[in-house]
């Protein structure tokens, strides 16, 4: 794209006496003589559309321009200056005002671009009324209004876009042969483009500047929000993300270091006042908090400044601010996480001030109007410790001897036991106690901190255990929580047993440990752990958790698991709760063990695994194979869920894929040949009937076969000799070729069964699903 004007303004358009009166009409609003509102809209509608019939400010469209903008100019002035005292409070959203100042927003609002092209071409004495339209644009931004503001945003930000060249820009409408002359944007040389803005910087800098300081002012709270008759919360929140893309913007012009040095002024006129206006404190530091991500880190004093500030600030103490301001404090603290991780003073005193002062001061407030805002603030400040105590965690274990971590999660783990926070809240903080503990270097100073912690967390739930009935109730088991789910106490124990993860690696000069801590602390609390999971197999989002907890415990424990006295207990705590209630994720646990320990090639850990994966996979075969013998694929789908039948045979999938495991299955178990004899009687029977909701199923099913032929197949081993692979190769022939199954001989029948998977798919567009892939891949 590049520069265009359309003929009818080369051939007088700006002349035009209906423009001229237009133009006139805009200039006469707010006088005594002021044409109707229904006028004045249709005049600016005109003026519009005259508008976009250029993009230069030369020539002919400079004058119509000029004409336009000294009747927005004159129009406002008139406006602004007999209404002057109503602008200063928050206007209706529908008045004779609002009104008027709208039709002039309108055209201010497409103004911003020819603005800055006008600027940019004067090198020195630029026209007095281009200045004007600045001051003009920044009221609108003042403006108490957000619609009218929003004119304000959108000059400002079509300016930013023309000098950043990413204005949105299309052919010249009245070019038929394509447009030519300089592009204001589009594919342009970088070099020419950098050249470009170095140039237009100068020319900018001082309405850029003024622009921001009008965008902190128009962030600003009204000092009592509730009392404010006219003030909208959401169009506030969302007006205020706008002034925060432009104020981001800004910095290619003023740079990050002016506005975060202006802020620095302001705050320190704004610390003198007494009181300290709290709107001022949370505009500086939503300023700060847009512009920080663009400054080098640690290059300025007002953050760290603002930071040492915040613990002493006077807070307000009821109503809507009070929350306002704390959630403008935590989030300063959130975007600043990394600095306090470089910084021991100011992380000790942040972490303080946000375990013993800030998040305790939240929650005997009452709740907003918008109960949402209290919500707000609380998962903020928690998210803004949780941050803290992961990016600082090592400052913060090493601060005082390591006398500040112990005082630190002390105070957390208080505020995790205060029933007023929102479960997630909580969790966060969770999450915060265990990064901290994470990097402990003493292991036996690390089981303890967990131990103590996890203690801690099983106080609450006494009372739920003290409860249950002697022996768990199974399958007659109901929920009886409002919401249908587990107790938050319950949920809060198992995120503590499961919170130290992402451990650094382990100092190589210290001795070597005889067993990992996490597992350590497992151990010892299992009995309740085990009471928890075994009583409570009917809430399901309870137990996912749980399984995810040991999926990540035995993942960053591998070296250890193994040698663990409640590795095998664990697991088969939890074939006991899916005997309960079955469910996918119980499969899926033992799918991650089975990858995390496989390829160990230990024999009493093949042995686990291997007893483990017939545990869950052997009702699944014939669970699934009784039901669809007798009533068919919904009957299976009653029986047993195809999620959980998908899940169980991708477990098996997994197991056999190990060469180690598939040896020790086939050989030694009893469970190996019926759930195959099962799988390959049951294939056709699902892709007839229910392809489409068991085809997760079945290409697991498939993938378990296709691995078991593979390892009978002597090109498998690729000429590796290696006894145990000789065997698995003879015992993998033996189960598909020689060996008599409940059903007769597998392989024929699995030829048969692949043959009828193909005729059964080809009627159901076989090229979308996977399961003709899947048997071509076991043709193979």
């Amino acid at each position: 794209g590049g520069r265009f004007t359309a003929p009818l303004m080369r051939q007088g358009l700006p002349e035009n006496p209906l423009i001229l009166r237009a133009a006139q009409v805009i200039a006469g609003i707010g006088t005594s003589q002021a044409a109707s509102l229904e006028l004045c809209r249709s005049c600016a509608e005109l003026l519009s559309e005259a508008m976009a019939l250029t993009n230069e400010v030369a020539g002919p469209s400079a004058q119509l321009l000029l004409q336009i903008i000294e009747g927005v100019v004159t129009g406002s002035r008139q406006v602004f200056s007999l209404r002057e005292a109503q602008l200063s409070a928050w206007l209706e959203s529908d008045c004779e005002l609002t009104n008027t100042l709208s039709v002039l927003g309108r055209l201010l609002s497409e103004l911003g671009g020819p603005f800055v092209r006008f600027v940019v071409l004067q090198e020195n004495n630029v026209p007095a009324v281009l200045n004007d339209l600045s001051t003009l644009a920044q009221h609108f931004v003042r403006l108490r209004h957000t619609d009218l503001a929003r004119c304000g945003l959108d000059f400002w930000y079509q300016g930013l876009a023309v000098h950043l060249g990413a204005e949105a820009i299309e052919e010249d409408p009245f070019d038929e042969e394509g447009s030519s002359g300089q592009a204001w944007g589009g594919n342009r040389d970088p070099d020419q483009e950098t050249n470009r803005r170095s140039v237009e910087r100068p020319r900018l800098e001082t309405h850029i500047q003024a622009m921001v300081q009008a965008h902190w002012q128009a962030v600003r709270y009204p000092p009592e929000p509730e009392q404010e008759a006219h003030f909208e919360w959401d169009d506030f929140v969302r007006f205020r993300e706008l002034c925060n893309i432009n104020i981001t913007e800004a910095c290619v012009v003023v740079t990050p270091r002016w506005i975060i040095e202006h802020i620095g002024q302001l705050l320190e006129e704004i610390c003198k006042q007494n009181p300290i206006p709290w709107q001022d404190i949370d505009a500086c530091v939503f300023v700060l908090t847009g512009v920080a991500s663009r400054a080098p880190a640690g290059q300025d004093t007002v953050i760290p400044r603002l930071i040492e500030l915040l613990p002493q600030l006077p807070y307000p103490s009821d109503g809507v601010k009070a929350l306002l301001l704390r959630s403008a404090a935590s989030r300063l603290v959130l975007f600043t996480s990394g600095y306090l991780a470089l910084n021991e003073g100011p992380c000790k005193a942040i972490l303080k001030f946000l375990a013993l002062q800030h998040l305790p001061s939240i929650l005997p407030l009452k709740p907003a109007p918008d109960p949402d805002v209290k919500k707000y603030c609380e998962a903020l400040a928690c998210d803004a410790m949780k941050m803290v105590m992961t990016a600082a965690r090592k400052t913060i274990v090493a601060a005082d001897n390591g006398g500040l971590w112990k005082e630190a999660v002390n105070a957390v783990i208080a505020l995790v036991s205060d029933g007023r926070f929102s479960v997630d809240c909580r969790a966060q903080l969770v999450f915060g106690i265990g990064q901290v503990l994470s990097v402990l270097q003493d292991w036996n100073e690390l089981e303890q901190a967990l131990s103590m912690f996890v203690s801690r967390m099983e106080v609450p739930i006494q009372p739920i255990l003290s409860a249950l009935p002697p022996e768990p109730l199974g399958s007659r088991a109901v929920k009886t929580t409002r919401d249908g789910k587990a107790p938050v106490e319950l949920k809060l124990y198992i995120a503590s047993v499961s919170s130290v993860y992402n451990m650094p690696a382990r100092d190589p000069t210290l001795l070597p440990a005889d067993h990992h801590p996490v597992l350590g602390v497992v151990e010892k609390h299992f009995a309740t752990i085990e009471r928890v999971c075994i009583h409570h197999t009917h809430y399901e989002e309870l137990m996912e958790q749980v399984c995810l907890a040991f999926s990540y415990i035995l993942g960053f424990s591998r070296e250890y698991a193994p040698m663990s006295k409640v590795f095998v207990p664990m697991m088969k705590l939890m074939a006991r709760c899916c005997e309960q209630h079955p469910q996918p994720y119980y499969m899926s646990l033992v799918r991650s063990a089975i990858g995390f320990f496989a390829s160990n090639a230990e024999n009493q850990m093949d042995a686990v695994l291997v007893d483990l994966t017939g545990l869950f996979i052997a009702p699944v075969a014939r669970t699934l194979t009784a039901a669809t013998a007798s009533g068919g694929v919904h009957a299976a789908a009653s029986a047993i869920a195809p999620p959980i039948s998908g899940a169980a045979y991708e477990m098996m999938a997994e197991a056999v894929r190990h060469w180690n495991l598939s040896l020790l299955a086939i050989k030694s178990t009893q469970w190996m040949p019926e759930v195959l004899d099962c799988t390959i009687e049951v294939l056709p029977r699902l892709t007839e009937e229910g392809q489409a909701m068991y085809e997760r199923t079945i290409t697991a099913m498939l993938r378990f076969i296709r691995n078991v032929l593979l390892w009978g197949d002597p090109e498998t081993a690729k000429g590796d000799m290696a006894p145990e692979l000789l065997e698995l190769q003879k015992q993998a022939q033996g189960i598909m070729v020689e060996r008599q199954l409940p059903r007769g001989t597998a392989l024929p029948r699995l030829i048969h069964s692949l043959s009828m998977l193909l005729v059964v798919s080809a009627p159901n567009n076989p090229s979308r699903g996977e399961v003709v892939p899947t048997v071509a891949e076991v043709y193979r």
